[in-house]
């Protein structure tokens, strides 16, 4: 996925994404001046993120 992919599909703007990105928090790939992410790989952060209930 691309970067607008990822804004779009987790409702988050594009300097949040960055922010992440800088962090490490999401991991990703750059080519050629863009940078693309896993499906897999954004999955996992959500599971991380999201507050387990009983």
């Amino acid at each position: 996925m691309d970067s607008e992919e990822v804004c779009w599909a987790l409702n988050i703007t594009k300097r949040s994404l960055q922010s992440y990105r800088d962090r490490g928090a999401i991991p990703c790939s750059r080519l050629g001046g863009k940078f693309y992410y896993r499906r897999r790989d954004l999955a996992a952060w959500l599971s991380r993120k999201t507050i387990q209930t009983r």
